[in-house]
């Protein structure tokens, strides 16, 4: 099954000529053909005659037909996003990614914006065929323009922010790949010939009951004062919504991510996570922020000293991380030298302020000097020793021992900890309860990364990213012992055993599998 990367790398608009003042969009062919491997990337041209930007919500609607054998599947993805239309007349690139193996596109361009009228901007379907040879490809000039359609005058409604970005949020649940959102796609994925009706209308009736649940975690996400905050702060710094993802455990927790972009091309986003309806992380960031951030840190002369150093030293600059933790950043510099040594320059800052800059740089490996260490004295010795006793006999020096020690089995002292997580639940030691299943955890997946270190809850999480692991869930447990550390939430026998649950499923399968699947 082909996986297509359908990323806009950016959106616009039209409106008919019809109408005195009107955006004009239009594209060279009706048909394009790319070959399998090649990015669909499409010139869409816009004419904007108004004399000013023009904002509005484009939605774009993907129709995909997907053969194999004598069978033809068929999967549809519908996406909204606001953009703002430059005056004048302008050329962007639509690329809509590519595929592993041959399918054709169906893609419905749709524009709806307010000029005291509801105005509709349609365009015919645009379609894209991605094939195996060179020889397959037809592509024919076929010049195809917009038209427009005028609706009902735009009522003011005191609610029409919060329901933008409920409209927003809408579309970012849709945001999934039509092999996870399509049932048909589903059963040919795992191959199942037969019975399908049957086994079509079990995944629709779970497709609803995961939808059901992302629709009540969104409704109780934009009701939240934290994230309305964030949000509104963007959209003042002129970033419009382009995408994001739910997570949701419940109707009321999980985790969220949502995206941000402004005219200039530059990104923001808010993240975090919810718990029973209360927003317990949650972070703002910009790229502008960042740049800010990292053009201080480089101006300061210690970070330069020390970057002088690793220069010295032969080391390169090959990663750039930034954590945060409330109003506390940190910047990471992660520089490799020719022998895969790594050393780090960590930045704290506090707001917008530098408070620390360290280094952290391997030491120089010596060992091979520890044998010359011991036989050089003893070398010595022996020689006054012989001359002073006139000793004629020649000394064997006594075969060096060397102690083997017992390697560290970090799965075992992690269910050691679990066990006395349990034996402080039930001595009312909550804290130190809660505490000790996090420590299991991040001892644990330390050593399962090969850090091989003691790390915080958010460097590790930032280490899960696009891993195997049950980042949701590991998420949920530093989350809950992080609440009853710091009293925002009452112990409870049920949060905990699911904690250890998750614990213990985590190890287990190291131990029956030797890897986690």
């Amino acid at each position: 099954m082909n996986k297509l990367c359908l990323l806009f790398l950016l959106f616009l608009i039209q409106f008919p000529l019809v109408f005195a003042e009107d955006i004009l969009m239009s594209v060279d062919q009706s048909e394009y053909y790319f070959k399998i491997g090649e990015n669909a990337v499409i010139p869409l041209e816009i004419q904007n005659n108004y004399g000013q930007q023009i904002s509005g919500m484009l939605q774009y609607t993907i129709i995909q037909q997907i053969r194999q054998a004598n069978t033809q599947f068929s999967s549809s993805n519908t996406q909204a996003s606001t953009f703002i239309v430059n005056e004048g007349t302008q050329t962007v690139s639509l690329d809509f990614g590519t595929s592993t193996s041959p399918a054709t596109l169906s893609v419905n361009l749709n524009f709806i914006y307010n000029d005291g009228n509801q105005i509709n901007v349609s365009f015919d379907p645009i379609t894209i065929h991605f094939v195996t040879d060179e020889s397959q490809k037809n592509n024919v000039q076929n010049k195809m323009q917009s038209s427009s359609q005028q609706g009902a005058p735009v009522q003011n409604n005191p609610s029409s922010a919060q329901q933008s970005l409920q409209q927003k949020l809408d579309q970012i649940m849709n945001q999934q790949s039509p092999v996870t959102q399509d049932p048909q796609q589903r059963l040919q994925n795992n191959q199942l010939a037969q019975d399908s009706n049957a086994l079509k209308k079990e995944i629709q009736e779970q497709l609803q009951e995961e939808n059901s649940l992302k629709k009540a975690f969104e409704n109780q996400l934009v009701s939240t004062e934290d994230f309305q905050k964030s949000h509104q702060q963007l959209l003042d710094q002129g970033y419009n919504v382009t995408g994001g993802s739910l997570n949701p455990n419940s109707d009321s927790t999980g985790d969220f991510k949502v995206n941000y972009q402004n005219e200039q091309g530059k990104w923001a986003k808010i993240e975090g996570s919810m718990i029973n309806g209360t927003i317990t992380e949650i972070q703002k960031q910009t790229q502008e922020e960042q740049e800010e951030l990292l053009t201080k840190l480089r101006a300061d002369p210690t970070f330069q000293e020390y970057e002088n150093q690793l220069i010295h030293d032969a080391f390169v600059e090959q990663n750039l991380e930034f954590n945060y933790d409330q109003n506390m950043t940190f910047i990471s510099l992660i520089y490799k030298n020719d022998e895969s040594q790594t050393a780090t320059i960590i930045a704290d800052f506090q707001n917008n302020d530098l408070i620390k800059v360290q280094l952290e740089k391997p030491w120089k490996d010596y060992s091979y000097l520890y044998p010359l260490l011991i036989l050089t004295p003893a070398g010595i010795i022996a020689y006054f020793l012989s001359k002073k006793l006139k000793i004629k006999k020649k000394i064997s020096p006594k075969p060096i021992i060397s102690k083997e020690f017992k390697k560290f089995d970090y799965v075992l002292e992690s269910n050691n900890l679990l066990i006395e997580a349990k034996d402080c639940f039930n001595k009312k030691q909550y804290k130190d309860a809660y505490g000790k299943i996090s420590q299991a955890i991040r001892l644990f997946l330390s050593y399962e990364l090969k850090l091989n270190k003691e790390i915080t809850n958010e460097d590790l999480t930032s280490h899960l990213e696009n891993s195997v692991y049950p980042i949701s869930d590991i998420r949920y447990c530093f989350q809950l012992s992080s609440l009853v550390e710091f009293a925002k939430l009452e112990p409870n026998e049920d949060d905990f055993n699911k904690m250890i649950a998750i614990a213990k499923q985590l190890f287990q399968r190291k131990l029956t599998n030797g890897k986690i699947n």
